[in-house]
């Protein structure tokens, strides 16, 4: 069943500092939206979404803080080391260019795409917010569930992930810190969590 979520957000810090945050690569042919869980593609280092997956081999990066772009190749038009960037190609572009075949056009002002998309590292110091939920149906976070363990699904109606009460034990990935109080007490309200650092691949 699916639940109306909304994208999880890092909302603070422990130690008072800026959360770290880093722009990696992005793995050709992802689509995610923005707050959603990144893993690293072992082979090449690319950041895709989250395969829903707790345990070795399906560590969290972090929470994206932008949209993926669909990218060709993996991390196209990314700079080597101590070279200039390189064949950036736009975001966004349309129609066609007179003449010019192969040729598009971009908006004045339009951003260009190094390759790379941001992530909020899910390190320890950092908390996050998220919608909680448990099993598909939305649920009312307690005061009991502030330091128990849950997974996390992604809703299938908008596709941004959840804190899914109904996932502990071995598919648990993030600890409940608090309750998220710019929200009432009700049902679909948000929780504040830290990931579990077995869970996380960068941790600083």
């Amino acid at each position: 069943m699916a639940i109306a979520a909304i994208p999880i957000q890092p909302v603070k810090s422990l130690s008072g500092n800026q959360w770290a945050s880093r722009r990696i690569i992005e793995e050709a042919a992802q689509t995610f939206k923005i707050g959603t869980p990144l893993m690293l593609k072992a082979a090449d280092g690319g950041l895709q979404a989250w395969d829903g997956t707790a345990g070795a081999g399906h560590l969290i990066a972090g929470i994206s803080y932008e949209a993926a772009s669909n990218l060709a190749t993996t991390g196209k038009g990314a700079p080597t080391p101590n070279t200039p960037v390189l064949g950036i190609g736009s975001a966004i572009t349309f129609g066609n260019v007179q003449n010019e075949p192969l040729a598009v056009n971009i908006p004045h002002g339009a951003p260009f795409n190094d390759g790379r998309v941001g992530v909020v590292i899910a390190a320890a110091d950092t908390i996050f917010s998220a919608t909680f939920g448990n099993a598909g149906v939305l649920a009312t976070p307690l005061n009991t569930d502030v330091g128990v363990q849950y997974g996390m699904t992604i809703d299938t109606l908008g596709n941004f992930w959840y804190v899914d009460k109904s996932k502990t034990a071995a598919n648990a990935v993030v600890l409940i810190t608090g309750l998220d109080l710019r929200d009432p007490a009700a049902v679909g309200a948000r929780v504040l969590f830290q990931f579990i650092a077995a869970d996380a691949s960068l941790l600083g």
